[in-house]
């Protein structure tokens, strides 16, 4: 995904945002935050200001070195009376060096430069977090699906697990009614037979009595 302002393009280059923004400054983009907008225009208005800053030669002065040695040398002359005596004689020579064009000397240690990034290298990292993004969104995907599945599972196995429950306390109850149904019927069968038996016990006394004044 393409850059859009002065931070997201700053992330892709890898360097501080304020510092980028001073160097859009320098190349004649002006901008005051790093929220604001960033075209493609003023991309090729950096990358041209840092071709120049960077690629241009810096025009050296030429400079001169003198160097001085100094050479003492005795010499022994005889004077008028036929003496012999020392004399004692300085000789200096002086030499210059001319820097040449082709020497550059050794640059001073400076803070480092930002680096130069052309329009093959922002294309390369675009597609790379284009590629990255799209990587991202498939895991995310799968994820989701993964998620739906496993929540469709977990509500089809809690289903499962109510109609079973529904359906134990459904037997239970069945069976709880059919067992005061059997003992209603045995009850009642019970009363019935205790009536019939109750009926049948008054007749024989009555018989008995009878029974004694046939003989008379």
């Amino acid at each position: 995904m393409a850059s859009n302002n002065v931070a997201q393009f700053a992330t892709e280059l890898k360097m501080p945002a304020d510092l980028l923004l001073t160097q859009l400054r320098s190349a004649g983009v002006e901008k005051s935050s790093t929220s604001d907008p960033l075209s493609k225009d003023d991309k090729d208005k950096l990358l041209d200001h840092l071709r120049r800053t960077h690629g241009a030669a810096a025009d050296t002065e030429k400079k001169k070195i003198t160097l001085t040695r100094k050479e003492t040398t005795e010499i022994k002359q005889a004077d008028a009376t036929g003496k012999s005596r020392t004399i004692q004689v300085e000789v200096r020579k002086k030499r210059t060096f001319v820097q040449r064009d082709d020497i550059v000397p050794a640059p001073a240690p400076v803070a480092p430069a930002a680096p130069v990034i052309d329009l093959a290298e922002v294309a390369r990292r675009e597609e790379e977090m284009r590629r990255q993004a799209e990587l991202i969104a498939r895991q995310e995907a799968d994820l989701r699906e993964k998620q739906e599945r496993l929540a469709k599972l977990d509500a089809e196995k809690e289903a499962q697990a109510k109609a079973s429950q529904q359906a134990e306390v459904s037997a239970k109850r069945d069976a709880e009614a059919e067992r005061r149904k059997k003992e209603a019927i045995a009850e009642a069968q019970a009363a019935e037979e205790a009536k019939v038996a109750g009926a049948k016990a008054p007749a024989a006394p009555a018989e008995e009595a009878a029974a004694p004044g046939a003989e008379t």
